[in-house]
């Protein structure tokens, strides 16, 4: 067996909100299925943040293939894709995005195929279905849903002898993001 690899999961950047944000897609063309500026931001300080990450101390391993949730017919949403873009091509790693919601357990046992850090951009209504995918070590709590108002969050999974441990840490990236969880 493989050593099992960290994995960060994280929800897409902020999206429109009718009568208070705008989203653009990445050409900066009006759509409600894209990023607001501030999601924008927060896609490219997340691409710094992981081109940084596994340095000494650091929680997260330097990632070294990225997941995005797949556009699906049902879904016309492409906020994981757009955020997850620019986090791979500053890591000049490609963007994988062949799974979609419902494809959750394929995304894990694909995840611990390999021994790579990981990081997933995914859609948050399936993010706990996700983390609940991996062998989790006796006693871990998966929240039962992502934060509706959170855009600002990690839940890192930790391989320990027992199985993964999950935490929950504040992205602090932008002005505004709450520094708890």
């Amino acid at each position: 067996m493989t050593a099992q690899p960290i994995v960060v999961i994280v929800r897409h950047a902020e999206k429109p909100e009718p009568g208070v944000a705008d989203g653009v897609d990445h050409k900066g063309r009006p759509t409600g299925h894209g990023l607001t500026p501030r999601g924008w931001s927060r896609a490219g300080a997340l691409a710094a943040r992981m081109a940084y990450a596994g340095r000494p101390g650091d929680p997260f391993g330097r990632p070294q293939r990225v997941y995005a949730t797949a556009k699906d017919p049902d879904h016309e949403s492409d906020r994981p894709r757009l955020t997850a873009h620019g986090i791979a091509r500053r890591l000049d790693l490609d963007m994988l995005d062949h799974l979609g919601r419902g494809d959750e357990a394929k995304l894990a046992r694909e995840i611990l195929q390999a021994d790579d850090p990981t990081l997933v951009v995914w859609d948050h209504g399936h993010i706990p279905d996700l983390t609940r995918e991996f062998p989790l070590a006796s006693g871990v709590e998966v929240p039962s849903a992502w934060p509706e108002n959170r855009f600002d969050l990690y839940w890192v999974l930790t391989p320990s002898d027992s199985g993964y441990t999950l935490s929950v840490l504040p992205q602090e990236l932008l002005a505004g993001d709450a520094d708890t969880v």
